[in-house]
């Protein structure tokens, strides 16, 4: 087997719901800093917590930040295995300047909405990213990031219950101020599940 196809499966066997092995050698030498590859992985949140949340209601788990400590912790679980395999790797840059969202891009999956999350047609934006950076030669893919596809749609700029969000359309130069007040943002994630996007993903 390819050294992809090994890697895929023991990441999907910890639950994962898609793999990419990315080229990052396009960004900046100062932000990637060694690494050419990033292991780009993710899980869907479920319907029914989209669902829950929704009809305003409290879910009975934290399922969206027990996700995040899953990928967060798998991340760790993947770069210690490669470590361990001889090929250098790191579950999280020491300057913290590489998103998830920035990798996701050159996989295809999706855009940056102007809720500043990755919009996917699969799972609209209720998803929740991990990543490894790797110096491990993985065959890697590389796809232009796509344009956004919100429109004149400003629903997550008019569900945010402290104005967090700015109704900027991203684009390759746009900077995370220019879409969003951080100091505002409650982490409510009305912007997600209020997205069309995501209202199609729950309804397939």
């Amino acid at each position: 087997m390819q050294l992809n196809e090994i890697w895929e499966q023991r990441i999907k066997d910890s639950g994962v719901d898609f793999v990419y092995f990315v080229d990052i050698t396009m960004l900046p030498a100062e932000i990637i800093e060694d690494y050419s590859c990033a292991v780009l992985f993710g899980k869907a949140l479920s319907k029914e917590y989209i669902t829950t949340l929704r009809a305003g209601q409290e879910p009975k788990r934290k399922e969206f930040n027990n996700t995040e400590h899953k990928m967060d912790a798998l991340a760790v679980k993947i770069a210690d295995r490669l470590e361990a395999e001889g090929y250098k790797s790191i579950a999280k840059l020491k300057t913290g300047r590489l998103p998830h969202k920035t990798v996701a891009l050159r996989t295809g999956l999706g855009f940056i909405g102007k809720n500043n999350l990755l919009v996917t047609n699969q799972y609209g934006c209720a998803l929740v990213l991990g990543k490894v950076l790797t110096a491990a030669p993985f065959i890697t893919m590389s796809e232009v990031p796509k344009k956004p596809q919100c429109g004149d749609c400003n629903i997550c700029v008019n569900v945010c219950p402290t104005n967090a969000l700015l109704g900027k359309t991203w684009s390759v130069t746009t900077t995370r101020d220019e879409i969003l007040t951080r100091k505002l943002c409650t982490l409510c994630l009305k912007c997600m599940i209020w997205c069309p996007h995501t209202m199609e993903y729950i309804k397939a």
